[in-house]
């Protein structure tokens, strides 16, 4: 370690306590465990639990020229956990910075640190009665509402686009300058500064959104009140000849009553198989993939078709009722299957079939108690219904109630999310691409559409391996790449990047030039997570 190196440990164990310095290698090995694979340099981590902490840290890391990269929690599951872009920057774990700092339970808007995660919230609500929706993902109960919306993650509850619903932000600057007022509240709008987004004059925080421009601390999210009453709606699209239709008739409920859904998920048979049952090991072919028999017999076991598609509506019960109508007349011509249901009744079902012997054990019971956690998710309640996806080639699910922690449980797990226009040929060509690269690269293709409008779906692609075999590790890295070369010729490119693919925006010369300027202009040392996003 260099003199400036251990000149700033010294400052920031003063700062935080020595305690909260962490230069362990054991630790560092077990804080950088990630899904994707990657191995980083990482000489330390901090845990600062104050704003004043952060800006101490990072006047010392310019002085030092010592690179920072900051998260919340760590828990971005399959794009590279808490490992930086590049080698040898220093750790900020936010974790400590768990406080809810203000609700206003008339409007909905919430302040919050990186720290707080969606169980803290849910608990939050819980305690105090407020009847509002959690802006729940598949990540799981303990990943960060900030990190989550800094990512512009989206989940299936009414308010889908989290970083659309973040109202203000509070960002420690590379030069430790704290950004926290708006044009609004320097005129004295302090009441309804977090009331509207955009403010007046030009939008700042998107700066902070997927960049490397600030060390975000605090943020205004604005929750979605508790529906008098939600129905989910499942519909199975038999054929995958029908996918098309299936996308036109999407587009259509997203047109005529998409203001009472959040998004729609549309779902290939292999991805609802991966809720549905264990990995069948035993019965592969010679590609090292499900054989064909075996795929077909899991379908019949689970009633799974070629496409599933997953909504929900939300809103009283006269208007419940009136969209349920149109959901059903809309998509009668496609589903061979729709049905309509609310969390009241699967989870009086389920709690029945559960003290029944006859029934307990059969296959039933675990389809319920998917589809129970399923319509918690729903309803806005954390749950861990998605996580064993990255459990379902490899690792091993906690099996004495710890929550799951896929990273640290051994699961190799690659994330591929495109965009992909909500046209029906282009949907299909997308799927055919997808499909014929997962297969050559001996990955079972699990593909999910997820409405982001009636104009575009996000879909992602759980690249799922053996983090202990070398040879899945490269064939996992390789089809990556060949999904987002291939994706990026055909206009399907990522919302969203893994640390490991950052760099391709750099390489591809996407990266604006107006967007190295402002880094320039405000990271001159490039102190704050270099590389990230391509800066």
């Amino acid at each position: 370690m260099s003199l400036s190196f251990q000149a700033a440990l010294s400052q920031w164990k003063q700062i935080i306590g020595s305690e909260f310095v962490v230069t362990d290698f054991v630790q560092l090995k077990k804080a950088t465990a990630n899904c994707i694979g990657v191995n980083l340099t990482v000489p330390a981590i901090l845990y600062p639990n104050s704003v004043e902490a952060i800006v101490q840290i990072v006047l010392i890391a310019n002085e030092c020229h010592i690179p920072l990269y900051p998260y919340s929690t760590g828990r971005n599951w399959g794009y590279g956990s808490a490992n930086p872009v590049k080698n040898d920057c220093v750790l900020i774990d936010l974790s400590r910075m768990n406080k809810i700092v203000d609700f206003d339970a008339e409007t909905g808007l919430i302040s919050v640190q990186p720290g707080v995660t969606q169980r803290v919230l849910n608990d939050y609500l819980k305690q105090h009665h407020y009847s509002f929706l959690i802006p729940v993902t598949g990540a799981g109960p303990d990943c960060s509402l900030l990190g989550n919306a800094l990512e512009r993650g989206y989940g299936i509850t009414p308010y889908t686009d989290h970083f659309a619903a973040v109202m203000g932000l509070q960002a420690v600057l590379p030069d430790g300058e704290i950004y926290n007022q708006s044009m609004l509240s320097g005129l004295g709008g302090n009441a309804v500064d977090r009331a509207l987004k955009w403010g007046i004059g030009p939008y700042i925080d998107g700066l902070f959104s997927q960049s490397n421009f600030g060390i975000v601390t605090q943020m205004t999210i604005a929750l979605a009140p508790k529906p008098q009453c939600f129905k989910a709606f499942f519909f199975s699209v038999k054929k995958d000849d029908n996918l098309e239709l299936a996308v036109e008739k999407i587009r259509q409920v997203l047109i005529e009553v998409g203001s009472s859904t959040g998004s729609i998920n549309l779902m290939n048979k292999h991805r609802v198989l991966s809720m549905s049952e264990p990995y069948p090991k035993d019965q592969l072919n010679e590609q090292g993939l499900i054989s064909d028999a075996a795929l077909q017999a899991m379908a019949r076991r689970n009633q799974a078709m070629d496409w599933t598609g997953i909504g929900a509506v939300y809103g009283n019960k006269r208007l419940v009722a009136a969209v349920c109508r149109e959901i059903k007349s809309i998509l009668r011509p496609v589903a061979s299957r729709l049905v309509f249901l609310t969390p009241g009744l699967v989870n009086n079902v389920h709690n029945c079939l559960r003290y029944i012997p006859v029934v307990r054990d059969l296959h039933i019971t675990n389809v319920l108690n998917t589809l129970n956690k399923t319509m918690q998710l729903f309803a806005g309640e954390p749950s861990e219904i998605a996580l064993p996806l990255a459990y379902w080639r490899s690792g091993s699910i906690p099996q004495d109630g710890t929550p799951m922690n896929p990273a640290q449980d051994g699961c190799g797990l690659i994330w591929y999310s495109p965009l992909v226009p909500m046209k029906p040929h282009a949907v299909r060509e997308y799927v055919e691409m997808a499909k014929s690269i997962c297969l050559k690269y001996h990955i079972e293709p699990l593909i999910t559409l997820t409405s982001l409008s009636y104009r575009c779906f996000d879909s992602t692609i759980s690249i799922l391996f053996d983090r202990q075999d070398e040879r899945e590790v490269a064939n996992a890295r390789d089809c990556y790449n060949e999904l987002f070369e291939t994706g990026r010729k055909k206009g399907f490119v990522p919302y969203r990047l893994g640390v490991q693919s950052m760099n391709e925006l750099v390489r591809v010369q996407a990266v604006p030039d107006v967007l190295k300027k402002i880094k320039k202009a405000l990271d001159p040392n490039n102190i704050i997570a270099p590389g990230r996003y391509g800066l």
